[in-house]
């Protein structure tokens, strides 16, 4: 009866769980005709958990699955088509999340969080105390400030003295000599340049510097360490630093500021409780240490690590046969009394208690004897146990700092020492004392982001440990504890995730009793003794997956040579102090509409400079600090400079102008003609079976192409994409660059997406970009067309234009 019962209700059970199944899938078939995708996986999941066997569950979630990813994609390409990058960044994750496999969402997703975190960067407010510097260098920086910033174009033969006599008469400004100063015979011919760069060709060339009195009036002086000590302005200045270690900032400045042809030595003290540096040097030694300082001042880049763990545990317990309670005879000798433990307990009886000999003078029975036989238990046992620790912890952190994580429970271990009970005695009194150790899954890190965009993981190490028996230490109970651990050091790309298993523990003892000489008998060992199996298995499964939240925030000046003169004169951009740049003339009215501008004027009061004048400096952008220069708005409609003229030699002329940094508001202008994408097949007619035909994609007359997604369809019952190869022209300048296609038979469209990871340049100019090898299947004709879009490394939209192609197939 009882085994019908237990019948019945397994059939039940089954016929239940088949009936969850199929319902299940009945309401995903009816989501997937609606077009909702989303519940429809949700529906199909449930089947295939509740009926894992049936492989048409399966096949359906899978269609499901790749059908809500491209539904996903669709929809995000349309929010980023309206500029919603929030909402399109999240259709990207989802779709990534339902389809695994599709390295294109990932790659948009990954785009577009770099996106939105750079418009964010870019909206916060400037710190106040870059607007305090800037302030401070315009107001301690002397200027020089001429009447006349016309360009100089003079030839001349004589002193040196009426030579800089005729230049401050020509421009407005005097000119004063040191004591010292010795008049020599100097040639030269000057054609189209400036004040400030008319005084570097000349002090460079006669061994003389000047100095600036007043806007008005320059000292001429003889360039000698004698000189420079005398004349050059000792200047104090403390320097806030914000990210950097002041020790080491100190111990950088004093290796390379410490040159000992330098004439006045400077003097750096580091300051760790308010993280300043104090200065004392010349005013060009301290604009060179302030240089230094600001491109080490950099803040630390930030990573964001995704850790999922799965530990899983299970422990088999198998005990059948004959159990016996202990396997001896007891016989015991007790004339008096009963011995202790004779009642039917199944123990061996105790020692039994002292008697008289006078009893045993009356003679021995078989009363007086106790024996004991073990007693027998069957045993049929079967137990099966699962443990299944998740967890989705996320770690975040600076680079070079530690990151840990701890997932189980604290143990307390006993510790004790022997202390003296009074100074100079004997260590006799113990001292106890509690440590507690961590038990579980230990996780520790130390992540850092490289300057190409990968972030490595140094130190990573994954220990899993457990409780264990407690054994016996000089007679006191400590415990134990098992232990696995893996160090290792890693290197991913941001959203690049890796998966470490292999920390397996797998435990099997087999324990066979019974009786000597029986347990040898297969037949009788299985009747007379006992089996037990014991198993248990441990493992640990981790998925990682880094992100980077903030990068190392470098700009084109901190890649760039810091040019600090020559060793006898340390500066930047050379000896003489700074020219002042021309005052800021308010643009006129615009004029009205339809009236035409004068003959040479520009509309808009902006004019180009001839060739071979300096343009107006710009505004110095917000945090740098660039050498102005002496400039000279040209007058309309200026001669050309004389082919006969000469440039200044290099050593009269430092480049201390190179690579300025562009002007704060003002972009690199976008080009006037969008940058063409061109198909081109290798004809326009195809012969089936007589493939494949390589079709390139390049693109023309592009700026600055940091991230591109193209689309490609076709006629999918006349041609079909084999495989799609990656081009170089994302490469370049040895940038690295993602490369994820997609095809799509059956639809007849290619996805390609193409990344340059850790950009800021972006590629310019043309080039290939990839190459689709297509087979021709069916004879017809065929529309290639291409579609995308494309961005700048600071998320600026890029203008694309598509021209596609016809292919007919016989």
């Amino acid at each position: 009866m009882l085994i019908r019962k237990l019948l019945v209700l397994s059939v039940v059970a089954v016929l239940v769980s088949g009936c969850a199944a199929g319902r299940a899938f009945r309401k995903g078939q009816d989501a997937a005709r609606a077009g909702d995708w989303d519940r429809a996986v949700a529906e199909f999941t449930q089947a295939v958990q509740a009926n894992p066997g049936r492989a048409e569950y399966k096949i359906s979630l899978q269609r499901a699955t790749q059908t809500a990813a491209q539904e996903h994609i669709s929809r995000g390409r349309e929010f980023e088509e309206k500029d919603q990058l929030d909402a399109a960044l999240l259709e990207y994750k989802r779709a990534s999340e339902l389809d695994a496999t599709n390295r294109l969402a990932s790659a948009k997703a990954v785009q577009l969080e770099k996106t939105v975190r750079d418009r964010i960067e870019a909206m916060r407010p400037r710190p106040a105390i870059d607007k305090l510097r800037e302030e401070a260098a315009r107001a301690s920086t002397p200027m020089l400030n001429p009447a006349s910033r016309d360009p100089i174009k003079l030839t001349f033969s004589g002193s040196l003295k009426d030579l800089l006599t005729m230049l401050g008469q020509m421009t407005g400004i005097n000119i004063t000599y040191d004591q010292q100063f010795q008049d020599k015979p100097y040639t030269v011919s000057l054609e189209g340049i400036t004040l400030e760069q008319a005084l570097q060709q000349i002090m460079a060339a006669n061994q003389t510097f000047y100095k600036i009195l007043n806007p008005k009036t320059i000292l001429v002086i003889q360039d000698v360490p004698a000189k420079h000590q005398q004349y050059d302005e000792m200047v104090m200045r403390v320097f806030y630093v914000s990210h950097a270690d002041v020790t080491e900032l100190v111990q950088i400045l004093n290796t390379v500021m410490r040159i000992p042809t330098m004439a006045v030595q400077p003097q750096m003290l580091p300051s760790k409780t308010a993280n300043t540096i104090t200065v004392r040097a010349t005013a060009p030694v301290v604009d060179v240490i302030e240089r230094v300082i600001r491109a080490n001042d950099k803040p630390r880049a930030e990573v964001v690590i995704d850790v999922q763990i799965l530990e899983v545990d299970k422990t088999r317990t198998k005990r059948l046969g004959l159990n016996l309670s202990n396997y001896s005879l007891g016989l015991t000798f007790s004339p008096e009394f009963a011995p202790p433990n004779t009642s039917p307990t199944g123990d061996t009886p105790g020692l039994p208690p002292p008697f008289n000999l006078n009893t045993i003078s009356q003679g021995i029975s078989t009363a007086d004897f106790y024996l004991s036989v073990p007693t027998a238990i069957v045993r049929f046992l079967a137990e099966d146990s699962h443990t299944k620790l998740i967890a989705k912890p996320q770690l975040r952190g600076a680079e070079g700092s530690k990151l840990t994580m701890n997932l189980g429970d604290q143990i307390p271990v006993l510790s004790t020492v022997f202390g003296a009970a009074a100074p100079g005695g004997f260590a006799s009194v113990p001292q106890s004392s509690f440590n507690y150790k961590d038990v579980g899954v230990n996780v520790e890190m130390t992540p850092r982001v490289t300057y190409d965009g990968d972030i490595v993981l140094d130190n990573f190490s994954v220990e899993s440990s457990a409780l264990g028996p407690s054994i016996s230490v000089a007679g006191q109970s400590v415990p134990s504890f098992s232990s696995r651990k893996v160090t290792t050091k890693l290197r991913l790309r941001e959203g690049e995730s890796t998966l470490l298993a292999g920390l397996l523990k797998d435990e099997q003892r087999k324990i066979l009793t019974g009786f000597p000489g029986i347990m040898n008998v297969p037949i009788l060992r299985s009747l007379f003794g006992q089996t037990s199996d014991d198993i248990n298995q441990s493992d640990i499964v981790m998925l990682l997956t880094p992100h980077i939240v903030r990068t190392h925030e470098l700009t084109a000046e901190d890649l760039s040579s810091i040019y600090i003169g020559t060793q006898q004169n340390i500066g930047l951009g050379g000896p003489p102090p700074l020219i002042a740049a021309p005052p800021i003339i308010e643009p006129p009215a615009a004029a009205p509409a339809g009236t035409t501008p004068p003959s040479g004027a520009v509309p808009g009061g902006a004019a180009n400079p001839p060739g071979g004048v300096p343009p107006t400096n710009p505004p110095v952008p917000p945090g740098v600090f660039p050498v102005p220069t002496l400039v000279t708005p040209p007058p309309v409609g200026p001669p050309a400079t004389p082919p006969g003229a000469t440039t200044p030699p290099a050593a009269a002329q430092p480049p201390r102008d190179v690579n300025v940094p562009p002007v704060a508001g003002q972009g690199t202008p976008a080009p006037a003609t969008a940058a063409q994408v061109v198909v081109t097949p290798p004809g326009t007619e195809f012969r089936i079976a007589g493939g494949p035909y390589p079709t390139p994609l390049s693109i023309n007359n592009v700026s600055r192409l940091s991230a591109i997604t193209l689309t490609v369809t076709y006629n999918p019952a006349v041609l079909r994409v084999r495989t799609v190869l990656d081009g170089t022209f994302m490469r370049q300048g040895g940038v690295a660059a993602s490369f994820t296609p997609r095809i799509d038979a059956a639809a007849g469209r290619v996805d390609i997406a193409i990344v340059r990871t850790a950009d800021q340049t972006g590629a310019s100019g043309n080039g290939l970009l990839a190459a689709l090898q297509f087979d021709a299947v069916g004879p017809g004709g065929s529309m290639i067309q291409v579609s995308g879009m494309a961005n700048t490394p600071d998320g600026a939209p890029i203008a694309l234009s598509f021209s596609p192609v016809t292919v007919t197939v016989r």
